[in-house]
């Protein structure tokens, strides 16, 4: 039956009720934000987080930068960001345990209440500086996250 597997796409006419349009399932929803110093890594994170933003994105380019020396980072959670994926959740969790002495000051800005309860939560833990700002003061993090 035509539209019944992935080699073939149904076509408009043969679907019932309400079409779903899916754009990119590969989409990537953190891009990375220029510049900063070298030693800067900055990340701004949209919609739903998933697993291929820290495989794709995050990861990559921050051990490439790690491989010079220890990096700050600063790490934009918008408005319009809706969650994680549980595998990015993960990945963020053994990057850092895996990184953990790799980053001398982090910059988290973010307004969602759940983001600045987990940082205040664990920041004390880590043995770099971490601060949170609001995303109305994203030019005062990148200040300080820059700063020598």
């Amino acid at each position: 039956m035509p539209g019944s597997s992935a080699e073939e796409p149904a076509t408009p006419a043969q679907l019932d009720g309400p079409r779903i349009i899916q754009l990119n399932s590969e989409r990537t929803m953190m891009r990375l934000i220029e510049g900063l110093p070298a030693d800067v890594l900055g990340i701004e994170a949209t919609g739903k987080v998933t697993h291929s933003d820290y495989r794709d994105v995050l990861i990559p380019r921050a051990e490439a930068m790690i491989g010079k020396g220890p990096i700050k980072m600063v790490y934009v959670i918008g408005s319009d960001v809706t969650g994680f994926e549980l595998e990015a959740m993960w990945d963020d969790g053994m990057f850092g345990v895996k990184h953990w002495r790799d980053f001398s000051r982090v910059a988290v800005v973010t307004d969602h209440a759940w983001v600045r309860g987990a940082v205040s939560l664990f920041s004390p833990l880590f043995p770099s500086d971490v601060r949170l700002f609001a995303v109305a003061d994203l030019p005062a993090a990148k200040t300080w996250v820059s700063r020598p």
